[in-house]
């Protein structure tokens, strides 16, 4: 089996450029963002008044604790 020597060899691909800093930037603050959203989007869903924390919670089945 022959060799071609005109075929080139396999090399490594160049290494890839480095990030710049505004790149680096967006992404740390969308990053951020993101996270200040979602925080607040799970503030806002779980949070409870506290007129009505002082009140029992509605029962599925409020007969049947009645009866017990």
């Amino acid at each position: 089996m022959s060799t071609d020597s005109s075929a080139p060899a396999s090399t490594p691909a160049p290494p890839a450029a480095p990030l710049s800093e505004r790149t680096a930037f967006a992404v740390l603050g969308s990053m951020l963002f993101l996270i200040v959203a979602l925080t607040i989007l799970l503030a806002q869903t779980t949070w409870i008044d506290s007129a009505s924390a002082a009140e029992p919670p509605a029962a599925a089945d409020a007969g049947s604790l009645a009866q017990r």
